[in-house]
């Protein structure tokens, strides 16, 4: 609808146009809240939330206090204490500063604020309704300022549609929470929800300590302490050694002159630093508090104030990675084994992607062997060895071709019936190629076979018959094993509870930050178990729905399948065949890779410019 005039909007309406920059869930209400508190100089926090936030917030501080004579004009638009004028902006140095968030929450909510500042016998109380002051009253109240907010969007219900269940909203809030308890250690903070403490910080200022609160204790173990100054900036916190990683930057913490931000600079300063340490797809655990001059920072980009402009990015990404590398390099981090994959073979000589592609080793045989002297040797030993010649460039063209062609007739493959299907256990071994690759073989030709894709393809269809089957068969733990996941990914987790208790495992809350793990399914050892329970845990916290996504779910959670670089034995290589024979469809991973591909003795000779 355009209506013919142009006119000046109403207050009320240009309010909840506003409201809606700011206020976009209950985690933006206790955002703001917290850090008015935390600007107030608050040596304690309470934070208490019922049903995710939406239905009840309430925000106790014991920081300076607001005046009654100001209680009104601090509900304003624009209203703030934090800057006067366009040059304070080049030198914010409080977490808010906007003068929006008071006026924004209370536009779409039931709002009631009760003040007293220190020195004062008497507080204030005043009341809100979507914008409208119902009442303002003296209150007798303790020092500080608590701050009550009621039925969030009760003034405009359709933004309720918006919101996540209840859990999925706390859980963000927790999130938060926990992230700022540490970054702020010298201030208690306390959260509760639904009536359950779920943590409180000691206030001590202890950093470790605040960390050993929120996150698992397993993860603390293999922290590193980060301190560093060059003059113009300073970085302290802690990052993780090498022996521990995630798989995804849910444990990458940034914080700037105390503000919590999302910042790409830092996410890749620290791969940078990580870049030899861990391979591609693992993360490490960091929590960085980075300290620069406000006046080489724009903090004014977003009304959500998690986005920063560094005016010197190249020196602060430096400063980072140098910091981090230094850190690496002390003697508690290299105490500790490297992450990387097992590998019995040679190891592959350097040089470039050609040449590369064309060494051909196999565990069975050392590189500084002698070379077979006759083609049954040659199958016999499982060696393979190409000179590195540009001439070979045809041969390795239409060996991809015929790769192609292989994944177009997977399907047909997949269609041969149970007399003439292919029975991998039935081919002989020639050898392991770069541990990535079978080389396998029959009468009929030579097999090249995925074995992480094919293990995936084994463990996927081992859960999806233990998802389906009307009872699930456990194997029970002799002593309950406890998962700890960290107060912060707590309430995601437990949404997972119920799928995986469907799959066969026995896992219950064990305390407020972990799980006792009593079953896992009988094809599981603990180890692919806990991984499997990873793989759940981070579907919920990115807010998956796990039950109405299971399958997606497994198909993604075969982490523990053997990956590329893994050396099998002999006797490895015949069970993963003969698991093979056991799949409903062996062809193709979950993922829809080709598990092998087939050459043929007359595709041979055609590669060979025999035909």
């Amino acid at each position: 609808m355009i209506y013919s005039n142009i006119v000046q909007l109403p207050e009320e309406v240009a309010g909840k146009i506003a409201a809606g920059e700011v206020v976009e869930r209950p985690l933006s209400v206790v955002k703001e809240l917290l850090e008015n508190s935390l600007d107030a100089g608050a040596t304690s926090v309470t934070i208490e939330i019922n049903k995710g936030g939406k239905e009840y917030i309430r925000v106790t501080d014991n920081g300076c206090g607001i005046p009654k004579d100001q209680l009104e004009i601090a509900f304003s638009r624009h209203a703030t204490s934090k800057l006067r004028t366009t040059d304070d902006l080049d030198a914010i140095d409080t977490l808010g500063f906007r003068g929006e968030a008071l006026a924004s929450i209370a536009s779409v909510s039931r709002t009631e604020l009760v003040s007293r500042p220190a020195g004062q016998n008497l507080g204030a109380r005043i009341c809100i309704d979507s914008s409208s002051i119902v009442s303002m009253e003296d209150a007798a109240c303790e020092e500080g300022t608590t701050i009550i907010v009621k039925d969030l969007f009760c003034s405009i219900p359709a933004r309720l549609k918006f919101l996540k269940p209840d859990n999925t909203e706390s859980a963000l809030i927790t999130d938060y929470v926990s992230k700022m308890a540490i970054a702020w250690p010298q201030v208690r903070i306390r959260l509760i929800s639904n009536g359950s403490t779920l943590f409180t910080t000691p206030g001590k200022n202890s950093l470790k300590q605040a960390i050993m609160t929120v996150y698992s204790p397993k993860m603390c173990a293999g922290l590193l302490e980060l301190a560093s100054d060059d003059g113009s900036m300073q970085v302290k916190g802690y990052v993780s050694s090498p022996t521990y990683y995630e798989k995804n930057r849910r444990r990458q913490v940034f914080f700037v002159n105390g503000r919590l931000i999302k910042s790409k600079l830092l996410e890749n300063a620290v791969s940078d630093a990580y870049s030899d340490k861990l391979f591609e797809g693992m993360y490490p655990a960091v929590f960085i508090f980075l300290t620069v001059d406000p006046s080489q920072l724009d903090v004014n980009i977003h009304p959500h104030k998690t986005e920063v402009r560094f005016y010197q990015e190249k020196e602060v990404g430096d400063f980072l990675i140098k910091s981090i590398r230094r850190t690496l390099l002390d003697p508690r981090g290299m105490e500790v084994r490297t992450v990387l994959p097992e590998s019995n073979g040679p190891e592959i000589p350097a040089g470039t992607a050609s040449e590369q592609r064309n060494v051909f080793v196999s565990p069975a045989v050392s590189a500084e062997s002698d070379a077979p002297e006759t083609v049954s040797d040659f199958v016999s030993s499982g060696t393979v060895s190409i000179a590195s010649d540009p001439a070979y460039d045809d041969f390795f063209k239409e060996l991809r071709a015929l790769s192609e062609e292989n994944e177009q007739v997977q399907e047909e493959i997949f269609e041969y019936n149970t007399s003439n299907r292919l029975l991998f256990s039935g081919l002989s071994i020639v050898g392991q190629f770069r541990d990535t690759y079978l080389i396998l073989k029959d009468q009929d030709g030579l097999y090249i076979l995925d074995q992480h894709a094919a293990h995936e393809r084994v463990m996927y269809e081992k859960l999806v018959r233990s998802f389906n089957a009307d009872v699930t068969a456990s194997q029970q733990l002799l002593v309950p094993v406890v998962k700890d996941v960290g107060i912060s990914e707590m309430q995601q987790a437990e949404s997972a509870v119920d799928a995986l208790l469907e799959l066969g495992f026995d896992i219950k809350p064990f305390g407020p930050a972990a799980f006792a793990i009593s079953a896992v399914p009988g094809f599981m050892d603990m180890s692919e178990a806990e991984d499997f329970i990873d793989e759940f845990f981070t579907a919920a916290a990115e807010g998956r729905n796990v039950q109405a996504r299971k399958d997606q779910i497994i198909s993604r959670s075969c982490k523990s399948a053997v990956k590329a670089h893994d050396h099998l034995s002999d006797d490895e290589i015949r069970a993963l065949l003969l698991d093979l024979d056991r799949c409903e469809n062996p062809y193709s991973c979950p993922h829809g890779r080709p598990t092998f591909v087939k050459f043929t003795e007359y595709e041979l000779e055609r590669m060979f410019r025999r035909k």
